[in-house]
């Protein structure tokens, strides 16, 4: 049976986007560093002009060769401009006409396809392989030790696989369902539950600064690190410490990094009760106010100094929220800006 129009469109779009991801070793180098696609780092690469502009009547555009050129609002939030710089991309790299987006559908091979224009259901489905590739899921799963049948159908795990990918919590609901990770049906019963929700559970009495803002729990698991996201996102981090042997974990690296921390607990698992056991110790931290930086935590014996074989949980921050205007910050740091 011959595909259709859409199907055609769709199918070529995703192949352009893994070509994109071979060209450049994004595998290798995002799964070996940030954790995250960087679209405009990529595009920036590619020497396709990009500024960000307070557009208020589209969220980005895309002018056709031999111009070349895409511009995004800085009107949304973080998660909105990467799609939509991925969308972008999709309209370049497919070389597309000229396009003005006023809307993204985040659901890939998904997307509704009556009476929407062909290029836009390419666009968007190369935006959602291009960010949001099954190899990615498949790398955070393995690096959380998670599994799709004890992680994947809760909730609280997928909003934390979504910031670490530096997506919406949507988008990686519908990359679940596009990669075959979980069936339609349980990713519709994810995308019922209000994220506003995860975040208060995460953060208790805290909350990050806005309705954009995240909370991060963070284990032993996320040592060494990259959090893209917002610098009012609030970092819950669990870590084991071996209180019984007298060591503790030094947060003085925290306060002299200018984190402001918020609440700090230890807690022994009572479920079984062993003597000797570690305790969590559970902070809850406002990152810096610039959103940047790097912070190392020891765990150490206070009486004993510092020793190199000490275990260390260390952090890296790019914490600056949307793109704020003109160049973006790729390409700023591309240019000694």
């Amino acid at each position: 049976m011959a595909r259709s129009p859409a199907a055609a469109a769709r199918l070529d779009a995703v192949a352009a986007a893994k070509q994109l991801h071979r060209d450049l070793d994004l595998q290798r180098r995002v799964t070996e560093g940030s954790g995250f696609v960087d679209v405009f780092e990529v595009i920036s690469e590619l020497d396709i002009p990009l500024v960000f502009k307070p557009l208020t009547s589209a969220l980005g555009l895309c002018l056709p060769a031999p111009l070349r050129g895409i511009m995004i609002t800085t009107k949304r939030g973080l998660h909105i401009q990467r799609f939509t710089g991925a969308h972008e991309l999709g309209h370049a790299v497919l070389e597309h006409r000229g396009s003005v987006d006023r809307e993204m559908l985040y659901r890939g091979s998904l997307t509704p396809t009556a009476g929407r224009d062909l290029q836009e259901v390419a666009a968007d489905a190369f935006a959602a392989e291009f960010l949001l590739p099954r190899w990615l899921y498949r790398h955070h799963i393995r690096a959380q030790e998670w599994t799709v049948a004890g992680h994947l159908r809760n909730p609280d795990v997928v909003y934390q696989l979504s910031l670490r990918m530096g997506a919406s919590y949507e988008a990686v609901c519908w990359g679940l369902v596009g990669h075959q990770i979980l069936p339609e049906s349980e990713v519709d019963e994810l995308l019922k539950v209000k994220v506003a929700k995860l975040k208060s559970r995460l953060g208790g009495e805290f909350r990050p600064g806005s309705s954009w803002s995240d909370v991060w729990r963070l284990t032993a698991k996320d040592n060494g690190a990259c959090l893209i996201g917002n610098p009012d996102d609030l970092l819950r981090i669990e870590l084991e410490e071996v209180a019984g042997g007298g060591y503790q974990w030094q947060i003085d690296a925290l306060r002299q990094a200018g984190y402001l921390v918020l609440s700090d607990e230890s807690a022994f698992s009572r479920d079984p009760l062993h003597y000797g056991a570690p305790a969590v110790r559970t902070l809850i931290a406002r990152p810096p106010e610039q959103g940047t930086g790097e912070v190392t935590l020891r765990e150490s014996q206070p009486w004993a100094g510092e020793n190199p074989a000490d275990p260390t949980f260390a952090l890296a921050l790019s914490l600056q929220g949307p793109e704020s205007g003109g160049l973006s910050r790729a390409n700023r740091r591309r240019f000694g800006m």
